[in-house]
């Protein structure tokens, strides 16, 4: 990572703030810490860093509020959501605020370093994209080029389109081909006795007319 960067990792858990700042510290990062948004706000006041990395629950000032400071007092400041609780309307009002990124715990320790990494250095370090994006799997996330993430886009809905038209319409050429035969066995077995039943009918009627004409 960039020599003379500074992140702030904010939990209100001090084993994970612990835990990742030795992560972060052991990969060149000068790494402070802070419990919850409130101490954050007071220590960032003090001394700006180039990347918070905050949960979003947390007690007080959670992460969205953290965020929305920042987005009015720091806006060079880059930002990265952290959050068991996944909400397309939050990713959305997260990223409107700036947020450079928006991660769904679990995180793997590679996610969150180069997430970092983007941060620090957006022009140097691709984009992540969500795997599912290209093989319809979550919890995973693929080092893409920034600028094929709309391309990316694109194709999954492409992708889908697609899918929804054609399986119905293979679903039902199959069906066709498998019962053909079916169908076919029956208009053999069942054609003669329907001629059969017609032909008696007919018979009956016509001995029915000769009778009663008999007895008129």
């Amino acid at each position: 990572m960039l020599g003379n960067s500074q992140v702030m990792f904010v939990d209100d858990e001090e084993g994970v703030r612990t835990s990742w700042q030795r992560f972060l510290q052991d990969r060149g990062v000068a790494t402070t810490t802070a419990p919850d948004g409130a101490s954050a706000i007071d220590q960032l006041s003090r001394h700006p860093v180039d990347v918070v990395v905050s949960d979003l629950r947390m007690p007080g000032k959670d992460g969205l509020e953290l965020l929305e400071w920042l987005h009015e007092r720091q806006p060079d400041t880059r930002f990265i959501m952290l959050t068991g609780y996944g909400d397309t309307r939050l990713e959305w009002r997260v990223r409107d605020l700036g947020a450079v990124d928006y991660l769904e715990k679990p995180v793997s320790p590679d996610v969150l370093a180069h997430a970092v990494e983007r941060a620090l250095d957006p022009d140097r370090v691709p984009m992540m994209i969500p795997t599912e994006v290209l093989k319809g799997r979550s919890g995973l996330q693929t080092p893409l080029p920034a600028e094929a993430a709309e391309q990316a886009t694109v194709v999954e809905g492409v992708v889908e389109e697609t899918t929804s038209v054609a399986e119905p319409s293979l679903v039902k050429t199959l069906g066709m081909v498998v019962a053909a035969p079916f169908l076919g066995l029956a208009f053999v077995v069942f054609l003669p006795v329907i001629g059969i039943g017609a032909l008696g009918w007919v018979l009956a009627r016509e001995i029915k007319s000769s009778f009663w004409g008999a007895r008129a």
